[in-house]
């Protein structure tokens, strides 16, 4: 008669987790076995430096995009001048109206976003006692740093008033050599052209507008002047073009 286990003191037939005991031998305690028979696998312990490494190197990535300033504004590569009259002398615009100096206003503002610094240059008029006409040359320079948005998306899209007279032609030409970008236009009706150019986040514009003045009226003994020729429009760009060189490296850093 088959006894209860537990009745006899036997051990009961379901097998349990065998205790270190169990794994000794006549030798002492012995090797666990792996699948038939072989030796267990080894701990990798390359898998836990590994992970550790990865952490490491994700929470010092965080820290120091965290700690590091986000800041997209533009490079700037010109100083904001006190006044911009000092280094706008337009020499070359200057020769054309045949002219040995400029009235000019200087004008700036500071803002954190923006700073601006602005001249605006006049030829002073002709002193004569008979009647006498020139061509009257105004110019206007700017300078406009963007400290903290790229103005390189929207330059270009709205051409503006050229001068103090009318609106620019839509077709703005492309001025190759001077700045990243560079466009000039004229107006419709040739008396007034405008320079923009772009270098990183600093944008600078001139604006150049020519008309006939005059002082004096006509007298049977003397008689009213002719009117002075209007200049040539590509000598106007040209001498322009060079001005802003010339400003341009006088304000770079």
């Amino acid at each position: 008669m088959i006894t209860e286990p537990e009745f006899d003191g036997g051990s009961s037939i379901l097998p349990g987790p065998e205790s270190p005991e169990a794994l000794e031998g006549p030798e002492g305690r012995q090797e666990r076995q792996g699948y038939g028979g072989s030796p267990p696998a080894a701990r990798r312990p390359w898998r836990w430096a590994l992970g550790g490494a990865l952490l490491a190197s994700a929470l010092w990535a965080g820290a120091w995009w965290t700690a590091t300033p986000q800041d997209h504004s533009p490079p700037l590569r010109y100083a904001l001048p006190v006044s911009l009259c000092d280094s706008a002398k337009l020499p070359g615009i200057a020769r054309l109206a045949e002219n040995s100096g400029w009235d000019y206003t200087p004008r700036l503002w500071e803002h954190p976003g923006m700073d601006r610094a602005m001249c605006m240059l006049r030829t002073p008029p002709v002193e004569s006692e008979a009647p006498t006409r020139w061509l009257a040359y105004e110019a206007q320079v700017s300078m406009e740093l963007h400290k903290r948005t790229d103005p390189a998306p929207e330059f270009g899209a709205d051409p503006g008033a050229v001068g103090w007279i009318g609106l620019g032609k839509p077709d703005f030409r492309s001025v190759p050599g001077l700045g990243e970008r560079a466009l000039i236009s004229e107006t419709e009706y040739g008396s007034g052209w405008r320079l923009t150019v772009l270098d990183g986040g600093t944008v600078f514009t001139m604006d150049v507008s020519v008309w006939p003045g005059g002082d004096g009226e006509p007298s049977p003994d003397k008689p009213a002047p002719e009117e002075p020729p209007m200049p040539d429009s590509d000598a106007v760009q040209a001498a322009m073009i060079d001005d802003m060189h010339g400003l341009m490296k006088a304000l770079r850093r």
